[in-house]
């Protein structure tokens, strides 16, 4: 059976590089990565199987509330969030670190240590081991608070929109109504202007037939006859009025439907 010099698998490995040479230049891609993720405006974070970080950016440090990477490594969200809060992100990592289950695009809300609403759209996927294990996973947060607070003042702009145009349409009903209310009074007027009139013409008859004791009766029937043909004349120019309100209602609806519609 072959046997496996360490040594020399060793320097395989790292060429002819000593241990302190080797250390020096895992210190320097460390560097190097750190200064990579830390100019990322996305959360970037590695936990643990047990959900402690062991990687985290800047920006997933400051959402954090804390000032360097090394106050939040060792910690779990338990430790650093509200517990429902907390609670919520324990569950996805458990369908991934113990499911393999991959979390993509999940728009979630998160309350900073000062109580800021913040939200984020978040992503988890598991990585493995040589042996294929599960042994961590990898998340991302892109800071999505602008766009939300955006799409809830759209929502309420929205909604007060729409109680306006309902209002103004509740109003348009009610003003079409208005009309017809004004037609019912006139065909009131007219009737009684009608009955005037022909108790105009029976008065004078009447003083007629009575002759020069009926002459002062014959005076107000005529004085009567005269103001049921101005109230028939104002009925007249009233319903003209009517017509013109009504054709104006009537252009207000349609412009209110065509522009329901493009609604």
């Amino acid at each position: 059976m072959a046997t496996v010099n360490l040594s020399t698998l060793f320097t395989e490995l790292t060429g002819n590089e000593t241990a302190e040479e080797l250390r020096n230049k895992l210190l320097w891609e460390r560097r190097i990565l750190h200064a990579l993720i830390d100019r990322l405006p996305s959360s970037l974070y590695v936990k643990d199987h047990e959900g402690r970080k062991i990687l985290a950016n800047r920006a997933n440090v400051i959402q954090a509330g804390f000032e360097k990477a090394s106050d939040i490594i060792g910690k779990t969200d338990f430790d650093m969030f509200p517990k429902h809060i907390a609670e919520k992100f324990y569950e996805d990592d458990c369908k991934v670190l113990h499911d393999g289950q991959e979390i993509r695009n999940r728009v979630e809300q998160v309350i900073t240590p000062d109580g800021k609403e913040t939200w984020q759209i978040t992503e988890k996927y598991p990585f493995y081991d040589d042996e294929n294990k599960i042994i961590g996973l990898v998340g991302f947060g892109h800071d999505i608070t602008v766009e939300k607070e955006l799409e809830q003042k759209n929502i309420a702009a929205s909604q007060q929109i729409e109680e306006q145009q309902n209002m103004v349409e509740t109003m348009i009903m009610e003003l079409s109504a208005i009309p017809a209310k004004i037609e019912n009074l006139v065909d009131g007027i007219a009737n009684i202007a009608k009955q005037t009139k022909m108790v105009a013409i029976n008065a004078a008859i009447e003083a007629a037939r009575v002759g020069e004791y009926g002459r002062g009766f014959e005076i107000v029937a005529r004085e009567v006859g005269e103001l049921s043909d101005q109230s028939s004349k104002a009925t007249t120019q009233v319903r003209e009025a009517i017509e013109e309100v009504n054709s104006l209602v009537q252009r207000i609806l349609q412009l209110w439907e065509e522009v329901r519609v493009e609604r």
